[in-house]
């Protein structure tokens, strides 16, 4: 199966005659993404699509088919995934009104973006399809659960000399993970200095960190390097390196 991890499958047919003396209405044609749940957890991620379909003059059964189509990050279209379960078609009972049948998809891969393509046919008696058609549901979109670390603000404190100062650097988790330890490496002057351990941060927070260093000349920068030993797993890696301009008044 195509960039997925484990998927499970829930379904439940939907085609009940009405009840005596009622009039059943008969469900629109269309095809319906009814839930679609996040998490950082392969089993809070699912989606549960719905399709429905009237009956028509010269038909005497209803058929219903789902094919799961998935993106993932930097693919142009959608593709197909293969999954058994979904393999067949989904017949209604002969002398209904409507047809609806609901699946539900599970464990899915993040980050990613989940459709359901779905066929109908209507089939006479003899076994002849009488009619087709072929509808697309609303995007199911999966985020990504991991981590991101982000370098925002700096300032300066006066050091132990008077060549030295503390740089207060201010670190947010601008992902949806909670990031483990890490550490920030500094470098001024082209001189790297001993990186400086962070206990982690949870998703949404933000911490000052005190990184004591030489003191840096005005109107030069000074680098910052996130996680530079990758003990976090992060949706975006290309943030972490950052230059600032120094924030020593002259």
């Amino acid at each position: 199966m195509r960039r997925m991890a484990a998927i499970a499958c829930l379904l439940a047919p939907l085609a009940a005659p009405a009840a005596a003396g009622a009039t059943e209405r008969r469900p629109p044609l269309q095809a319906r993404l009814v839930a679609c749940t996040t998490g950082p957890g392969a089993a809070a991620r699912r989606a549960t699509f719905t399709a429905s379909m009237p009956a028509v003059a010269g038909a005497a059964r209803m058929a219903i088919h789902f094919q799961l189509l998935q993106r993932a990050p930097g693919d142009a279209a959608f593709a197909r995934v293969a999954l058994p379960a979904w393999a067949r078609w989904e017949r209604s009972e002969p002398g209904r009104t409507g047809f609806i049948y609901t699946r539900t998809v599970r464990a899915l891969r993040a980050p990613g973006a989940y459709r359901a393509s779905v066929r109908f046919r209507w089939i006479a008696a003899d076994g002849r399809v009488v009619r087709r058609a072929h509808r697309h549901t609303p995007i199911c979109r999966q985020p990504d659960p991991r981590p991101d670390l982000e370098a925002g603000a700096l300032s300066a404190a006066p050091g132990l000399g008077p060549a030295t100062v503390t740089y207060l650097l201010t670190v947010h988790n601008a992902g949806r993970g909670a990031a483990g330890p890490f550490e920030i490496a500094l470098t001024t002057a082209a001189t790297p200095q001993p990186p400086v351990a962070v206990a982690g941060l949870a998703p949404g927070a933000s911490r000052v960190v005190e990184i004591a260093g030489p003191r840096c000349e005005p109107g030069s920068t000074v680098r910052f390097a996130l996680d530079p030993a990758n003990a976090v797993a992060e949706s975006d890696e290309g943030d972490d390196v950052v230059d600032r301009a120094c924030p020593v008044a002259g």
